[in-house]
């Protein structure tokens, strides 16, 4: 089967107070990070969602790479949900190109914000959804669980049941034309896995072998440069 890949980077950097996509690491971009991960995982091509003001410097950096002619950009949505959506409608155009079923291909979706994944738990999500029609990577929680209303606790919930979520999420493409652009979907879904539960697909769950945090508040910024030299060397941008 043919993968595909859709890296979310279309933040406006609000929490930050800048955008943490261009956030160096090592002397990589972070959204740039998030890509080669996508790219090392076998893809054919990598759509980056992203806001056509950094189009010029992400074509710079694109040209950086090895084959960049397997990355190409298309402009973001207003939420995370419709940037996949237009990711998703990339996908489209180059399956009918390619005169490919959508039966034969895989798309991943991945956070921008998530430099660290693995290569090898990206390709197991791969492996799970061209079985399953859907699978997600994350870990089990470690911690107690407790379900709160009003800030009291109302019970507690098995942690051996909750799955805390990660990205990549990998849909089968012969789901894409039902989960993407034939429902209406009235709230903003804040994963695609939430999307596939909705058709009643069951979602194969992938556990983390490494380190797959997403870099989201201040706080973030130093470990995940910390842990960029570690991996990659201390590199000046």
């Amino acid at each position: 089967m043919v993968r595909f890949a859709i890296v979310v980077a279309a933040g406006q950097g609000r929490r930050m107070g800048f955008k943490k996509q261009f956030l160096n690491l090592a002397g990589k971009s972070m959204w740039l990070r998030s890509t080669e991960a996508m790219l090392c995982s076998g893809v054919s091509h990598v759509i980056v969602v992203a806001s056509e003001e950094d189009w010029p410097r992400m074509e710079s950096e694109i040209s950086t790479l090895d084959n960049p002619a397997r990355v190409r950009l298309t402009r973001g949505g207003a939420t995370r949900h419709d940037s996949v959506v237009a990711g998703m409608q990339v996908v489209r155009g180059l399956l009918e190109a390619m005169a490919l079923p959508p039966s034969e291909a895989l798309v991943a979706v991945h956070d921008a914000a998530r430099p660290f994944v693995s290569i090898a738990d990206v390709d197991q999500v791969f492996e799970q959804a061209a079985v399953h029609g859907g699978a997600l990577l994350g870990r089990y929680s470690r911690d107690t669980v407790k379900w709160v209303q009003d800030d009291r606790v109302d019970r507690t919930i098995p942690r051996e049941r909750v799955f805390l979520a990660e990205t990549p999420q990998v849909v089968r493409g012969d789901f894409i034309e039902q989960a993407y652009f034939a429902q209406e979907v009235s709230d903003s879904p804040t994963d695609d896995s939430a999307i596939l539960e909705s058709l009643g697909v069951k979602v194969a769950c992938v556990e983390s072998t490494g380190y797959n945090g997403k870099v989201t508040t201040p706080s973030d910024l130093d470990y995940a440069q910390w842990l960029s030299i570690r991996l990659w060397g201390n590199v000046e941008a």
